[in-house]
């Protein structure tokens, strides 16, 4: 009778301590894994608070102000061609052009055309965004318009 109640003992509290070890080890690599999430948001930059929130602009981070409404300009001749309107962003959040306005005479004319963010480079003096480009102005009139989708 002792070996049967030990039997029926056993086979009662084995699968509930192997289960229990299975939820701990489960809950264990949860709390591992959040605590690396929470690792890895506090190191994105000391401008976070929590993982939520952002104190300021981290270092390096401009804003879509700084870039639209800003002239862009001629590498080599240092003449404005146009005027950034817009920025096109891609799926991952990263910028992937810009929409230009070109030249106007008196805020009239000009066409919208798109220029790969790979064709500008934005260069930052006394706290103020500029941009430059290779393009010159007689290719960029002559290319394609932008058409939004």
């Amino acid at each position: 009778m002792k070996k049967l109640t030990t039997f029926i003992l056993s086979a009662a509290f084995v699968p509930a301590l192997a289960l229990s070890m299975t939820v701990s080890a489960d809950k264990h690599d949860t709390m591992k894994a959040d605590g690396q999430q929470r690792a890895h948001q506090q190191g994105v930059g000391e401008q976070m608070m929590g993982s939520q929130h952002m104190k300021g602009k981290p270092a390096g981070a401009f804003y879509a102000d700084d870039i639209i409404g800003k002239n862009i300009k001629q590498r080599s001749t240092d003449e404005e061609i146009g005027e950034i309107q817009d920025l096109v962003i891609g799926e991952d959040g990263r910028i992937v052009g810009v929409v230009v306005k070109t030249g106007t005479f008196l805020g009239l004319g000009g066409q919208d055309v798109g220029l790969s963010w790979d064709q500008i480079d934005h260069v930052v003096e006394d706290d103020e965004s500029l941009f430059y480009t290779d393009v010159d102005e007689d290719t960029l009139r002559e290319s394609p318009e932008f058409e939004r989708d």
